[in-house]
């Protein structure tokens, strides 16, 4: 029987743990710093924590203790897993051996233990505990799976009530995640600079947007003729993440949209766009809130993601270049042409993360060839065809630029025919 003075410690250490996992905005990475301490806690030889998965049929492992060669474990909300049983029937199931098929039909006739893990690793699991991850509405959010307990015999009762505090806390970080960021994403307007639009002028262009409940992105665009590259610059240095320019020519990134489709990509406004050697470039209209719903970890949890951001115009126009312009002629998935605008005030740039803490020195390696692009003096504006051209041969510069940390190139061309475009590296950003 557990003493009084072991129950005051066991949930005195419990409590320390649910503190860390309300503390933290990431509670991945917290779960899975504290799965050893909460194996240790309730005397579980493994944890596996699942969460629901997007379309709500099925459940995505987290967080798993001790299968590291294996990949993300992926179940249905069914009676053929125990953990899925346990987030169809919301119960929690403390089995004392999940082999034992006349203890599994006790629960339900068509329960089963999935056995396939266990005969890939030669691993016997014996005891499990199960709870659901519940929502204060009753939805299911995911479950807890404790496997093996140490002191033999199913989980004590000291253990099931732990979990389920566990779990409520779980929840709580859950909802939390899902959470749009307080910051709103037309604040970003704020970062243009005085030199691309007065504040006095901003200010009544936010103002009017409020006013006319409209988007202020449309409102700069579209009234006030700022082009698309400077509303994408404000754009990466509000959110501190790179600009992604819509390119005329971009070509669909082959295997990395396979599993999506137009209707989520719009409503959930975010996709792959390309894999590069440092990770994989995610482009978001609010890199801020994709980042708090956790959804680019559900669907590449081995992925090293780099956000980018871009204009919800130029989203639109990737969107029907990728997946086809919804009831449209083919004409309609290209942006129009560019109108006549006041000339371009600077030119336009991929700006590395404003929180990224770097030194600039200089470094003359020949490989240091992709940069970041510096400001320059007002420019004439160039026609549509021949401003997408320039800007799809500088773009592809521009986006591993952030990648290999160099903070400034200079472009210099000579006309005619025999002429020669020189590139000159000026520094490197290195972290310190």
């Amino acid at each position: 029987m557990t003493s009084a003075e072991d129950r005051l410690h066991f949930f005195k250490r419990l409590q320390q743990l649910t503190n860390k996992i309300h503390a933290t905005q990431d509670i991945d990475d917290i779960m899975l710093e504290m799965s050893a301490e909460l194996c240790e806690l309730f005397s579980g030889d493994r944890l596996t924590i699942y969460a629901l998965s997007e379309d709500g049929a099925s459940m995505v492992s987290k967080v798993k203790t001790g299968l590291a060669s294996f990949k993300q474990l992926k179940l249905p909300i069914s009676a053929q897993s125990i953990a899925g049983y346990a987030a169809l029937s919301k119960k929690t199931l403390n089995l004392l051996d999940v082999y034992d098929e006349a203890e599994l039909r006790r629960h339900d006739a068509a329960l089963c233990f999935q056995q396939g893990v266990d005969r890939r690793t030669g691993y016997r699991t014996q005891q499990m505990l199960v709870a659901p991850i519940l929502a204060e509405d009753g939805a299911v959010l995911g479950v807890l799976q404790l496997i093996n307990n140490h002191k033999g015999g199913a989980f004590d009762a000291m253990v099931e009530e732990g979990v389920q505090h566990l779990c409520d806390s779980i929840a709580i970080a859950f909802a939390q995640r899902h959470k749009a960021p307080a910051r709103e994403r037309s604040r970003f307007a704020a970062m243009l600079s005085e030199a691309v639009l007065p504040r006095a002028q901003l200010e009544l262009a936010l103002r009017s947007a409020a006013a006319r409940n409209a988007d202020i992105e449309d409102v700069l665009l579209d009234e006030l003729a700022i082009k698309p590259a400077l509303v994408g610059r404000a754009l990466a240095d509000f959110f501190g993440v790179p600009y992604f320019m819509f390119q005329v020519d971009r070509r669909r990134p082959q295997g990395l949209l396979d599993s999506f489709n137009r209707e989520y990509v719009v409503q959930n406004q975010w996709m792959p766009i390309e894999e590069g050697r440092h990770g994989l470039f995610i482009l978001a209209v609010d890199p801020d809130q994709l980042k708090a719903s956790g959804a680019v970890q559900r669907v590449f949890p081995n992925a090293t993601p780099i956000y980018c951001v871009t204009t919800r115009r130029e989203f639109g126009w990737m969107v029907n270049q990728f997946f086809g312009a919804a009831d449209a002629s083919p004409a309609d998935t290209l942006p129009p042409p560019a109108r006549p605008a006041p000339p371009a005030r600077a030119i336009p740039q991929v700006a590395p993360g404003a929180d990224a803490r770097a030194d600039a020195s200089a470094d003359a390696d020949a490989d240091a060839t992709i940069v970041a692009a510096a400001a320059r003096p007002p420019i004439p504006a160039l026609p549509g065809v021949e401003q997408a051209l320039i800007a799809n041969a500088v773009s592809p510069l521009l986006l591993v630029a952030a990648q290999h940390g160099i903070s400034e190139l200079h472009i210099t061309t000579t006309p005619g025919a025999d002429g020669e475009i020189r590139f000159q590296v000026s520094g490197v950003l290195r972290k310190a």
